[in-house]
């Protein structure tokens, strides 16, 4: 017997946030001991993140405002920043959570690299913070369905596509620049390309430094 759409969206929230926990709870346990252990320089804003819950705030303190960003890009782009108003309605939100997700068919380009750049941004503002990469990847993938039904929700229909590409191919962007970060700092000091490497694949760990890269080679990433 095939499953309802609606049946699916219903019960797809509760299991990405039951897997959002259950991988999440080891990492947690491991992650406490080992930070009060190791004293970690602090960030210019959420000191310790080392929760679940911390992570997930801090993520959508990424998610939102980048977000936010690339919208606004769009529509200086295409003239439409006077029109705001009738962009943005309760009508097509009530759309969206009515109606199941579409196949959307954005260009190769956008679906496949710029969706899958900002996959890597959610996935590592978990790992950073030393969460597991199960965590991190449930992570993505909740981030990813909250971008597209409540920021992109109330202009589009919920991309089915969207939703799988960005978590997994974020993911897979993610643990490589975290990885190649990991290697750049295994002496504890950054050489110029290396801040420039960072400074672009990485931007949010970067910033939240505050640009001072001494504190970065201080960091314990697991």
């Amino acid at each position: 017997m095939k499953m309802k759409p609606r049946i699916i969206l219903s019960v797809l929230p509760f299991i990405l946030i039951s897997c959002f926990h259950v991988t999440s709870v080891k990492a947690q346990v491991e992650d406490s001991i080992k930070w009060q252990i190791t004293e970690q320089p602090k960030g210019i804003w959420f000191n310790k993140p080392n929760t679940p819950l911390k992570r997930f705030a801090y993520s959508q303190a990424i998610l939102w405002p980048a977000s936010a960003a690339g919208h606004l890009s769009l529509y200086i782009r295409d003239g439409e920043l006077g029109n705001l108003r009738n962009i943005y309605t309760l009508k097509m939100y009530k759309r969206t959570f009515t109606l199941p997700p579409v196949w959307d068919s954005d260009s190769f380009s956008w679906n496949y690299f710029v969706h899958p750049i900002m996959g890597s941004f959610s996935y590592l503002a978990y790992r950073n913070k030393k969460a597991h990469w199960a965590e991190a990847f449930a992570g993505a993938a909740l981030n990813s369905a909250i971008y597209e039904y409540l920021i992109a929700g109330s202009t589009q229909q919920p991309s089915i596509n969207d939703m799988v590409v960005t978590p997994i191919l974020g993911s897979l962007m993610g643990e490589g620049i975290y990885q190649l970060k990991k290697q750049m700092l295994r002496n504890h000091h950054l050489g110029f390309i290396e801040k420039v490497v960072m400074t672009v694949s990485d931007p949010f760990e970067v910033i939240y430094y505050g640009f001072r890269y001494s504190k970065i080679c201080q960091v314990n990433y697991r």
